[in-house]
Order: structure tokens, then C-alpha cells, then sequence
């Protein structure tokens, strides 16, 4: 009888597609019950912007101590135990959330937190990259990711409404029950067999020129992500005046159509095979709509802005996913997932510290014009870089047309 990876070439090929999203959603939901209003509860608590910002940073740069030992163990050991302890940490995690109340209580949380983002972000893709073939390699990434874009929709729209008839504290206890969910379906997952390997090895595969065009330009789009952490929420109940409820509904409306955009985008990528397309126009779309969402006022508006500027985010997102199935060995690439999520995960922080300083000086809706005009302007010195050394190998574009 086979084991391990091998035992998955008798699963049913839906029940190993369904598994996986289905985690990515039920953490993204939880994740996002807690983020999305978590800007509001430190502001009620009384932290300054400064200090909010920090916070929300420590998210962020908590997960960069562990995140690359993490996904390294993820190779040697099982994922999937890996996996359950991240799960167990994010329980812990919410757990500690609705008694904090001092700046110090919530820097703590948000390593605790930053530590759970950090094995779920790197370990479970990894898995699922090594338990799937690489046949049809876009739409199978894209329903994978239509489980987190769902889960992000989905989790700020249940916050939102739940808040309506109690404090962030009780919504706290909803997101619970979510993680405990959570660790029992973890046990649900497939496994992989771990590998034995040399250091050098993943130093060799990281000295690639694609390898190191592709990290960068993920540092630089990732800032952005880190001002949505920040700034978003607080834009939308601060300056514009929505109600919890519709701050959740913008959420959800971005989530759906993310999850609806993503399979037909990785369709478009099997049949193509241009990643490198994928990537500038979704770059550029991006970072043009980030700076637009400073000039939203109304509800439709502020949904309408996010979703063109979703309409970027999506094929970049899943560029990410594809170049690093396609530029590292199956066997390492959880320490290699690690790495992508660590230059991403510093992108984030160094996002998160830049709005908390300077939302004093321009404001909320400045932050959003910043850090889009920064991804635009790199985006164009780092073009013809991008150019030239991000094409897939030979080998990726004859295995996405295998059955």
C-alpha cells in the first residue's frame, strides 16, 4: 500500500483540489474576522497611530524569525503537524485577543499571530504543490487561492455584522470557534513524505537570476498590502463614515470577485503561458486603482475602485504561486515557499511602518496615493528587468499541457 505523497495518485482528484482551498478559507475567514476591525478595537483601546502601526507591523515582522526554519521543517518533518500547530496558534492567539488591553499585551498577540500567518502562508501552498501534478498548473493554483480570496470577503463581512449587536471582544468569540474548526480539519489534509537535503542546495536554486528578479519585485508590490492593513479600515469608518456593515460588505464583494476572476485567470496562463504578462499588467492595474481608492466617497464607489484595483492584484498574486512551483524542486519547496512568503511578509511590515507614520502627515486617503504611486514607479524601472529574465522553463510549459 503506498503512503505519503504517493498514496494521492489513488484520491479522487476533487476531494485533493477541495481540501486544501477549504483550509485556505476557513484561516482566511478567521484571520480576517479578527484583522479587519483590529485597527478600531487598538484605536477604542487607546494606542496611538504610531503605536497601531507597530502592531499591525508586528504581524508582520514576527513572522519573518520563524517563517524560513518553519518551512525548511516543513520539508524534513510532516506539513501537515506543522500545519495543526500553526492552527493551535492562531486559537491561542484570538484566545489572548479579547482580554488584552495594553500596547505591550497586543505586541505579544501579534507575535503569537505573526508565527500562525507564517506557517499557514508558506506550509499549506507548499503542500499543495507537492501533493498536486504540475498539469494545468494555473487553474489548480487558482482554485487553491479561490479558497483565501472567499475566506477574505467572507470573514470582515461576518465581523461587520456580527458587530452590530456586540462588542469586537464577543465577535472575538465567533472567530474562536472558526480555529477550532480549523484544527480538525487540518487532520483532514493529505501529507507529504519528507526529504533529506543539503543547505546548499536551496542556496544554489535562490542564486538564479529569476529567482532574485521575481523576490524583488514581490518585496516592492507587497508594501502595498501592508498600507491596506493599516489604513483601510480606518479610511472607510474614519473619514468616510461606513457602518461596520458595509466596511464588511466591501470585503465580501471583493473576495467574490477575486475568487470568480482567479480560474479563468489561470486558465488564460495554461493556455499562454506568458507570466510575464500576467505580471506587468497586473502590476500597473494595481497600483494605478490603489491610488484612485484615495478619491472613493460612496459605498458603490469605494467597491467599484477596489474591485479594478482587485483586477490587478489577482494575476499577480497568481503569477507569485506559478513562478514558485515552476523555478524550485517539489522537494524544497517549503523552505522555498518560506523564502517567497518571507521577502513578501517584510514588504508587508515595511507598508504597515510606513502608513503608522504617515497618516499624521497626509491622512488616510494619502497613504493609499503613496504607496500606489511607489509600486507604479517600480514597476517601470523594474520592466525591462523583468523582461528579460522572468520566462518559465521549458520543462513548466510541457508538464501544463500533460492530462
Amino acid at each position: 500500500m503506498k503512503t505519503g505523497a504517493a498514496a494521492l495518485v489513488t484520491l479522487p482528484f476533487p476531494l485533493r483540489l477541495i481540501t486544501f482551498p477549504l483550509c485556505g478559507f476557513l484561516y482566511t475567514a478567521v484571520l480576517w474576522m479578527m484583522f479587519a476591525f483590529l485597527p478600531v478595537h487598538l484605536k477604542a483601546q487607546g494606542l496611538s497611530d504610531a503605536m497601531l502601526g507597530t502592531v499591525m507591523g508586528f504581524y508582520s515582522i514576527s513572522a519573518l524569525l520563524l517563517m524560513i526554519p518553519l518551512g525548511l521543517l516543513s520539508d524534513r518533518v510532516s506539513p501537515k503537524k506543522v500545519l495543526l500547530g500553526g492552527a493551535c496558534l492562531l486559537f491561542a492567539h484570538l484566545a489572548g485577543l479579547r482580554s488584552a488591553h495594553s500596547g505591550a499585551a497586543f505586541l505579544f498577540l501579534a507575535v503569537l499571530g505573526g508565527l500562525s500567518w507564517a506557517i499557514f502562508q508558506t506550509v499549506l501552498q507548499a503542500l499543495f504543490l507537492k501533493v498536486l501534478s504540475p498539469a494545468r498548473r494555473g487553474v489548480k493554483i487558482a482554485v487553491f487561492q479561490m479558497g483565501s480570496y472567499l475566506g477574505f470577503g467572507v470573514g470582515p463581512l461576518l465581523a461587520g455584522t456580527l458587530w452590530g449587536d456586540a462588542d469586537y471582544v464577543r465577535m472575538l468569540g465567533f472567530a474562536l470557534a472558526g480555529a477550532a474548526v480549523l484544527i480538525l480539519l487540518v487532520l483532514t489534509l493529505e501529507d507529504s513524505d519528507p526529504i533529506r537535503f543539503n543547505l546548499v542546495e536551496y542556496r544554489e536554486d535562490l542564486k538564479q537570476p529569476r529567482a532574485l528578479a521575481f523576490l524583488v519585485v514581490w518585496l516592492v508590490y507587497a508594501t502595498h498590502f501592508g498600507v491596506e492593513q493599516t489604513s483601510y479600515t480606518l479610511l472607510m469608518r474614519h473619514d468616510l463614515g461606513f457602518s461596520n456593515a458595509q466596511v464588511g460588505w466591501t470585503f465580501l464583494a471583493v473576495g467574490v470577485w477575486m475568487a470568480l476572476m482567479a480560474p479563468a485567470t489561470g486558465r488564460g496562463f495554461d493556455v499562454r503561458q506568458s507570466v510575464i504578462r500576467l505580471l506587468a499588467l497586473g502590476l500597473i492595474v494595481s497600483s494605478v486603482f490603489q491610488v484612485l481608492t484615495a478619491f472613493a466617497r460612496t459605498l458603490p464607489e469605494m467597491i467599484a475602485v477596489r474591485l479594478l484595483h482587485t483586477a490587478g492584484d489577482v494575476p499577480v498574486i497568481l503569477s507569485m504561486g506559478i513562478m514558485t512551483a515552476a523555478f524550485f524542486p517539489r522537494g524544497r519547496l517549503g523552505g522555498h515557499s518560506a523564502v517567497v512568503y518571507a521577502v513578501r511578509t517584510l514588504g508587508v511590515f515595511a507598508g504597515n511602518y510606513a502608513a503608522g507614520w504617515v497618516i499624521p502627515l497626509v491622512g488616510y486617503q494619502g497613504t493609499f496615493v503613496a504607496s500606489g504611486a511607489v509600486v507604479f514607479v517600480a514597476t517601470l524601472a523594474l520592466l525591462p528587468w523583468i523582461r528579460r529574465v522572468l520566462h518559465m522553463p521549458e520543462s513548466a510549459g510541457r508538464e501544463s499541457v500533460r492530462p
